[in-house]
């Protein structure tokens, strides 16, 4: 099955890409009188999903409004408000963000399964990063194991967390101390409790 010559490339959104995709669809939705999920995918060549999660993003913030609700054959609309004013600026997620915010949802988590659920369309997060990151925690007592690995069968780790402070991860700094940022604490490695 070959393409059509009219097929438009799509984008694949990456950390790097994000922010400027969504400050340039941004621009083009106060342009339109109205838009839907179709206006902003190809205006930006973006897929449809990403444009779903643009404009699902500003009716969350209260960026747009709807000016006609999907009836039959149609479909919805919008219309961006030209005086809303981000609050604070767009920025991509750093991976301790998005470890944290899995973390705190589940109970108990292996490496690869809090590396699955971390990662998002803008910010990847491997089971190595999540290993180190969980290992890092767990030294300075905001995780505990609840279950040992085993190489020789293939088993990880099992962690959970145990020592939630707020929503903002605690980071991993170069002299090897963890920095819980709700706290101010910081947590030196290797130093134990």
């Amino acid at each position: 099955m070959s393409k059509s010559p009219f097929a438009r490339k799509t984008i694949r959104l990456t950390t790097q890409t994000y922010l400027a995709v969504a400050e340039a669809a941004w621009a083009k939705a106060l342009r339109m009188n109205s838009f839907g999920y179709g206006e902003i995918a190809a205006e930006m060549q973006i897929s449809m999903e990403q444009a779903t999660r643009l404009v699902r993003g500003w009716q969350r913030e209260g960026a747009i409004e709807l000016v006609q609700e999907s009836v039959g054959g149609t479909r919805r609309l919008w219309r961006a408000n030209p005086d809303f004013v981000r609050i604070e600026p767009l920025r991509a997620r750093t991976p301790e963000e998005n470890l944290w915010t899995a973390m705190r949802g589940l109970g108990s988590f292996s490496p690869v399964d809090l590396a699955a659920h971390a990662t998002t369309e803008t910010v990847s997060v491997s089971p190595d990063q999540a290993q180190t990151y969980c290992r890092h925690l767990c030294e300075v007592g905001y995780l505990i194991v609840v279950r040992r690995a085993a190489p020789n069968i293939a088993r990880e780790a099992i962690y959970r967390l145990v020592d939630v402070t707020g929503p903002r991860p605690p980071m991993i700094r170069r002299v090897q101390a963890v920095v819980d940022q709700n706290t101010g604490e910081t947590r030196l490695l290797g130093q134990g409790e």
